[in-house]
């Protein structure tokens, strides 16, 4: 698996031997044996711990801690969606209590804060304290964290009009968090939301319709609707899946330039998967103009966050000469990070390479 080393600022030094340097071995282990397994039982491994797989060799071979390789800083902020929106700012003629709570939260008080927030929205009726008593309640500030009371609290907020209140009234729903999965009681929330261009709500709203969670079944014109509406803002996977409605020419016409230009945009918020497909399209001229050059880095950034069909296609384009020059080196080590990944094939190309 090992990915080409970064040259960065120096950093203190592994100790091979403490535990936590011992976990990341047992669990880059783990992966490794379930990726080359032929078991039928084997599990299966996740992108996420393949790219973390990737990351790890490379800082262990820098004899660098393993906690460096817990996450890049362009997966930081690639795909993970918020959690609880932070607590938002009450504004000038609120409630008492709510404005007792904002208070009691910038001294940072926030026991106090939780306390004057719950009588701002339970009693008051306060849409921003009920907001606020949802982010506390979920993340456990101020007290034991009660998912119920957070759903709660978001219900009323949402039912107050305020649009951060409903994003996360309508994931919770979706989700089943603090109560049942409700899909359908899930959409109006989730539109309020999106209609305020809260992109992770379009994109639940545009999944919901992907998979049929609510009506009879599918709804690929209605999923693509709000799947624009989540691209750019949710980038990683709103964009991915907008792009494959319109290569595909579901729920609307073929539009290979949207398509193309959406697996961009995926591909540069962290998504391996958007890399491999906007490889794909600049390689055959799909929606935009041929771009081998452009196509032979998409395929090596999408290998390096633990795609093995982009590691073949970057190591064939290496080993031939296209979009750059010859690079034996770099299509062996593209082989053998296929092979690695699962594709057999490339563990007989790299051996075929003479590097």
């Amino acid at each position: 698996m090992m990915a080409a080393l970064i040259a960065g600022p120096a950093s203190a030094q592994a100790n091979p031997n403490s535990p936590a340097e011992r976990a990341c071995k047992a669990r880059y282990d783990d992966i490794s044996r379930n990726l080359n397994s032929t078991r039928p039982d084997k599990r299966r491994v996740s992108d996420e711990e393949i790219g973390w797989a990737l990351r790890y060799e490379q800082v262990n071979k820098a004899g660098k801690p393993c906690s460096e390789a817990d996450q890049s800083p362009q997966q930081a902020t690639a795909s993970a969606k918020p959690e609880a929106q932070a607590v938002r700012m009450v504004e000038a003629g609120g409630t008492g209590n709510a404005m007792e709570g904002q208070k009691a939260y910038n001294s940072g008080d926030f026991a106090t804060a939780r306390t004057k927030y719950r009588a701002g929205c339970m009693t008051d009726g306060n849409a921003a304290a009920c907001t606020n008593l949802g982010a506390m309640a979920r993340t456990g500030k101020g007290g034991a964290k009660d998912l119920p009371l957070a759903r709660s609290a978001y219900q009323r907020g949402c039912a107050k009009g305020m649009a951060e209140a409903c994003e996360n009234y309508g994931s919770m729903l979706k989700n089943g968090v603090g109560g049942p999965k409700d899909f359908a009681g899930a959409i109006a929330p989730l539109t309020t939301a999106c209609n305020a261009k809260m992109a992770t709500s379009c994109y639940d709203l545009g999944t919901s319709y992907f998979y049929g969670r609510v009506g009879n079944g599918p709804d690929y014109a209605r999923a693509r609707q709000y799947l624009a509406k989540a691209c750019p803002g949710y980038a990683a996977d709103g964009c991915y899946a907008l792009a494959i409605l319109q290569r595909d020419g579901k729920g609307g016409a073929v539009d290979l330039a949207g398509a193309a230009k959406a697996f961009a945009l995926s591909c540069e918020a962290g998504k391996s998967d958007g890399c491999l497909e906007y490889g794909v399209a600049q390689y055959g001229g799909a929606g935009i103009r041929i771009d081998m050059a452009g196509a032979r880095s998409s395929f090596g950034k999408a290998c390096n966050t633990g795609n093995a069909g982009a590691c073949m296609n970057a190591a064939i384009m290496s080993r031939e000469g296209q979009g750059g020059a010859r690079d034996p080196a770099a299509a062996k080590r593209y082989f053998n990070l296929g092979c690695k990944l699962g594709i057999q094939e490339g563990c007989k190309l790299a051996g075929q390479v003479g590097a």
